[in-house]
C-alpha cells in the first residue's frame, strides 16, 4: 500500500515538472508582443540646437508632424545606417537633414537635403549606400521639415549617438530570429533606434504595428518622468500627439 502511494506521488511530481517544463519552454519560445523602452542610465540633455521650430501645425492637421526618436536626451543606435521615423498626418513634401556636432559642438550638415514625397501615417527613412557611414561616439542630428500649404513651415528634430553594443549583447541578438523579440532585445539595451526598426518590420506599410506602439507608448511614458519643468507642456503635447497617432493606427 505505501508503495503505491509513493509511487502516485512520484508521478504526480514528475507530471508537475514535466509542465512547468513545457510551460516555459512556450514563454521563450511564443514571441512577445509588448515592448517597453528603457532610457539610457547615463541620460545626456539634448543640446539647445534640437528644438523644435516654426509654427505648431498646418491648419487642417489634425495631428502635426510628429517624430518617433526621444526628445529630452539624447537616442542611441548601433546602426551606421539608422533608420528614422515620424508621423504626417497629410502626404506633405518633406524635407530631410542630418547634421554632425564638430569638436565645438556646432552642427555640419551632411550631404545634401533629401527631398522625399512622404505619405500619410508612419513614414521611414534610412541613411542610403551612397553616403557615407555614421561613426561611433559621434553624436548627430536630424530634423525633418514640412512646408503648409497655406504658407508656414515645421521643423522636428532630435539628437543621437552612434554606440558600440556590448560583445554579450551581439552575441545573444544574433541567435534571435523572432522580431518582436529583437524589438525587445534592442530597447532594453536602450538602442531605440534599432528597436523601432525591428518592430516596423512586423508592420504594414505605413503602420506602427503591436510592437511598434508598444515601443512609442513606452517612450513617452518615459519621457514624462524625464522632462523639466520648463519642457512639460511640450512633452504633454507629444504625448497627446503619439496617443492620438497609436489610436488612428487602430
Amino acid at each position: 500500500m505505501n508503495t503505491q502511494i509513493l509511487w502516485l506521488l512520484i508521478k504526480r511530481i514528475n507530471y508537475r515538472l514535466y509542465l512547468g517544463f513545457i510551460l516555459s519552454l512556450l514563454l521563450f519560445i511564443c514571441p512577445t508582443a509588448k515592448a517597453g523602452y528603457v532610457p539610457p542610465k547615463t541620460q545626456k540633455p539634448p543640446s539647445d540646437q534640437s528644438r523644435s521650430g516654426g509654427t505648431r501645425g498646418c491648419s487642417e492637421e489634425k495631428i502635426p508632424l510628429t517624430i518617433l526618436a526621444p526628445t529630452t536626451h539624447v537616442g542611441y543606435t548601433a546602426s551606421f545606417r539608422p533608420t528614422f521615423v515620424w508621423f504626417l498626418y497629410s502626404p506633405y513634401e518633406t524635407d530631410f537633414r542630418i547634421f554632425e556636432f564638430d569638436t565645438n559642438n556646432r552642427l555640419q550638415q551632411l550631404g545634401n537635403p533629401i527631398k522625399l514625397q512622404a505619405s500619410k501615417g508612419i513614414n521611414k527613412y534610412s541613411l542610403p549606400k551612397s553616403q557615407p557611414e555614421l561613426t561611433v561616439g559621434k553624436k548627430y542630428l536630424w530634423q525633418v521639415a514640412i512646408f503648409c500649404p497655406e504658407g508656414g513651415f515645421l521643423v522636428q528634430r532630435a539628437e543621437f549617438v552612434v554606440v558600440q553594443p556590448s560583445s554579450d549583447f551581439t552575441n545573444k541578438l544574433s541567435k534571435t530570429v523572432n522580431g518582436s523579440q529583437r524589438a525587445n532585445f534592442y530597447a532594453n539595451e536602450s538602442l531605440w533606434y534599432d528597436a523601432l526598426e525591428e518592430a516596423l518590420k512586423l508592420a504594414p506599410n505605413g503602420k506602427l504595428g503591436e510592437v511598434g506602439a508598444s515601443l512609442v507608448q513606452s517612450l513617452m511614458q518615459s519621457e514624462k518622468q524625464e522632462g523639466s519643468l520648463q519642457e512639460q507642456q511640450e512633452i504633454q503635447q507629444k504625448f497627446e500627439n503619439v496617443k492620438a497617432i497609436v489610436n488612428s493606427q487602430t
